[in-house]
């Protein structure tokens, strides 16, 4: 077996198979077509459930969940209910990963093989180990959020909303208004600190933004660059972010901003290790640091327009290839490494656009993608292994459904009051846990309400509710068709010391239904399936058999299709590098 002394490895997110193959027929891949041909183009089995934090873990660990301890997009805590984020636990004022298992990162880097990781998902805060690594999904904003927008508009009526919609005032062409940043506590109180934001309408088509005693030129139907912000939280401390604007109109005036991303080259939180090399990075222009910097609710909101959202996607684009250009010429110069890079703006397209006007933007994005794979294949050698990536597919998502209000209505759950629509933000609003034996929290899982488990658990005989669920669940239809593939025992398809965390069931949808949003944080529709009436009609929150993801290798795979977990003990293999580990994944070049 031939060994490697460097490995590329490129994710692209949500990349699918199927798409693959339909530009495969039209000659729109030519690259990846030569890849598939003079290489190996396989499915790579998703996870179960197949949502991107667990997915990449997996890729990344070499083990299923029941090791790595990532479930579900969304976790409970057993003793009172509440939803927690998978991606990174928030302790006081630190942040600390949840992952339990080791990633390929830390075994190349121990064996001595210099190793760069950029914007690999699940990987907020930056863990430290003897390499260079730039946190992807997970990593939030400055308050502390993981998406958001605000918006300045003349045209609303309240002064600010739940969603950060602020009225403005013009007077003599000048609008004074405020930038909301990060969240203190003050007292028994939690405040947001601002900063003062002048904006000057300079004419129909520009504006000047004063902020810090700093003036940006912004103009019409265009992008701002990159604004950067101080807010004082304390009496000697400071908090940098940055942001940028789109500029819709000056008479009446309306301005999107995104969220204050984490300034990379002043981080108040650890995105990268070590700490100095995102400013490293940033000294050749600063870059979005927001784990999901694709704010698509703007677009859901009617706030942005699909193309403004497009030109947003195009920009975080430019910005990673123009990092992945700068490691790359380290990495080419080197004599062995390893460098991975994660693009994942694809997720986002295909969630956003995916059955509409035959995939065009879908199939534009995988084209300049093939663009982007003819350059790297030109630039490395025969020394090089490259393995590109993605950790599920894409399918449709029209109908959604509201396991809790399922679970009520089949007697599993209980409620104090007659079921309503649940819109206030109050999760499990009216559970009467003494009477319910299951609940649902996530985007695939349901969990029983255990005795000495639970913190109000009830269900002694744990066995007898799991079976009751998947009998009637699997038989749950819309119009005839059937809305689950099956159900799964959590205790079934997870091994390791962490198996007992896992949901009691994870529920794998058919395509065309997914669970509501509502529903994923512990609320409730009045009916058990709703139309989804949103643009994001994309979406891979289903049975993991129907949205498998790719993988492509410079190298001939005498396989047929390959596993997540595969990856990690394939990447040590071609470097030559004996571990003792116990993973559940197996070389790919045995």
């Amino acid at each position: 077996m031939k060994s490697y002394n460097k490995i590329l490895i490129i994710g692209i997110d949500g990349m699918d198979p199927k798409i693959v193959k339909n530009l495969f027929s039209e000659n729109k891949l030519p690259n990846f077509q030569k890849l598939s041909e003079t290489g190996s183009f396989l499915k790579l089995n998703t996870s179960n459930p197949p949502n991107s934090p667990v997915a990449w873990t997996s890729i990344a660990t070499g083990v299923n969940p029941g090791k790595h301890n990532i479930f579900d997009f969304i976790r409970r805590n057993p003793e009172n209910y509440l939803p927690e984020l998978s991606l990174s636990k928030n302790v006081g004022e630190k942040y600390e990963s949840i992952v339990k298992s080791e990633s390929f990162w830390k075994y190349t880097s121990k064996a001595g093989v210099p190793t760069t990781i950029i914007r690999w998902p699940v990987t907020f805060p930056a863990e430290k180990f003897d390499g260079k690594l730039l946190s992807g999904l997970g990593v939030p904003d400055i308050k502390g959020f993981l998406s958001g927008y605000s918006y300045y508009s003349e045209s609303v009526e309240t002064k600010r909303t739940q969603n950060n919609i602020l009225k403005v005032i013009k007077e003599n062409n000048l609008i004074k208004t405020e930038l909301y940043g990060p969240k203190i506590r003050k007292g028994t109180d939690i405040i947001d600190i601002k900063e003062r934001l002048e904006i000057k309408i300079i004419d129909n088509n520009s504006v000047k933004l004063k902020i810090n005693n700093k003036n940006y030129s912004v103009k019409k139907n265009e992008w701002s660059d990159w604004i950067e912000v101080e807010f004082k939280v304390g009496l000697l401390k400071k908090v940098s972010g940055i942001f940028k604007i789109y500029l819709k109109d000056t008479n009446p005036f309306e301005m999107y901003a995104t969220s204050i991303q984490i300034d990379p080259s002043n981080p108040i939180l650890p995105i990268s290790y070590p700490e100095s090399y995102s400013k490293e990075l940033a000294k050749d222009g600063l870059f979005y640091t927001l784990g999901i910097p694709e704010e698509t609710a703007g677009v859901e909101d009617g706030i942005i327009s699909e193309s403004v959202f497009l030109e947003q996607i195009n920009d975080i684009e430019e910005e990673k290839t123009k990092l992945f250009w700068k490691e790359f010429e380290t990495f080419k110069k080197e004599k062995n490494g390893v460098y991975a890079f994660v693009y994942d703006s694809s997720d986002r397209i295909q969630h956003m656009f995916y059955g509409k006007d035959d995939n065009k933007e879908i199939k534009n994005y995988y084209m300049k993608k093939d663009e982007f794979i003819e350059q790297v294949l030109e630039q490395i050698d025969k020394n090089t292994l490259l393995l590109i990536v993605s950790d599920h597919g894409i399918s449709s998502f029209k109908r959604a459904i509201s396991i809790n209000t399922w679970l009520v209505k089949n007697g599993f759950m209980t409620l104090t009051k007659e079921l309503v629509e649940n819109d206030d933000g109050v999760l499990f609003k009216n559970v009467d846990w003494s009477k319910t034996r299951a609940y649902s929290l996530g985007f695939n899982s349901i969990y029983i309400n255990l005795k000495d488990r639970e913190g109000k658990g009830i269900v002694e005989k744990k066995e007898q509710v799991v079976n009751e669920i998947i009998k009637k669940l699997e038989n749950l239809t819309d119009n005839g068709k059937q809305i689950v593939k099956k159900v799964y025992k959590g205790d079934r398809i997870y091994s390791g010391d962490y198996a007992k965390d896992a949901p009691d069931l994870i529920i794998g949808f058919n395509p065309g239904f997914r669970m509501s949003w509502q529903s994923s944080i512990g609320g409730f529709t009045k009916e058990v399936i709703t139309n989804n009436n949103k643009q994001w009609q994309g979406d891979h929150l289903i049975d993991p058999s129907f949205v498998p993801g790719v993988l492509f290798s410079n190298i001939k795979l005498n396989k047929t299709s390959a596993n997540q977990p595969d990856i990690l003990p394939t990447i040590l293999d071609a470097l030559n590098i004996k571990v003792t580990n116990d993973f559940d994944g197996m070389s790919l070049l045995k």
